[in-house]
């Protein structure tokens, strides 16, 4: 495991380091090979990339995909990539991989076509090359993308060596702010990554990731990603 701690007294200064070593990544990428992968984590994190978009950088060269989505149609406002791509409106040449079909603008219970990740398989099959950066989140369940604890399909998800890129997944519980079932990247896909970051705030979330950093334990997710023998691992805290 290889893992460095970033401190930041407050969350406005862990934004702008993490936009600015994302530019950095990016800007390396596309001097290297012309092109950009980037698997990005949405809710808190979106403030990140609204600071990230004011980069010049050639961003017809940049493929963004979630690393995960929630099974709703792309005009609810728990979409994921939506979000994504209204903090990068400026840049409308980015290329995006959505993670599930376009679902109809209304759907309930009875109408949902059942979560599939065929959709998020086929986009990341197009893409078979490493990322050149991830970052992540953490909730203060441990869970990072959509890989909470508990779910039924978290084995396969988690398992290091597996080669399925994303999974249906279904948080039990439901979480009360977003009450959905996922799409969500595996952890082996989103270890296949050149840099992974992860961005986490406050002192309760801080415990939660001591605990992670002790052992590689499936009740926390995020510690197969700390624990990850090949992964390089950079976590950026603030308090």
């Amino acid at each position: 495991m290889t893992s460095q701690l970033h401190s930041y007294s407050t969350s406005a200064a862990m934004q702008q380091a993490l936009a600015d070593v994302i530019e950095h990544h990016v800007r390396l990428s596309l001097t290297k090979k012309g092109s950009a992968f980037l698997g990005l984590a949405g809710g808190s994190a979106l403030a990140i990339y609204k600071i990230l978009a004011q980069a010049d950088l050639d961003w017809r060269q940049v493929t963004i995909v979630p690393t995960d989505e929630r099974w709703v149609s792309a005009s609810h406002a728990a979409c994921n990539l939506t979000a994504l791509k209204s903090c990068f409106a400026a840049r409308n040449l980015i290329q995006w991989l959505p993670l599930i079909p376009n679902l109809p603008p209304e759907i309930d219970g009875q109408t949902a076509p059942k979560p599939s990740a065929h959709t998020a398989i086929k986009a990341l099959a197009a893409m078979p090359m490493p990322f050149d950066v991830v970052l992540l989140g953490m909730g203060l369940d441990a869970h990072t993308a959509s890989l909470f604890p508990g779910a039924s399909q978290l084995f396969a998800a988690l398992a290091p060596e597996s080669i399925i890129s994303a999974v249906a997944i279904t948080p039990k519980p439901l979480p009360a702010e977003a009450p959905f079932a996922r799409i969500s990247l595996t952890a082996s896909r989103l270890l296949h990554s050149e840099a992974i970051l992860l961005a986490i705030t406050g002192e309760a979330k801080r415990e939660v990731l001591d605990r992670a950093l002790l052992r590689d334990d499936e009740a926390l997710p995020i510690s197969r990603f700390l624990h990850a023998s090949d992964a390089n691992l950079q976590v950026y805290w603030s308090a």
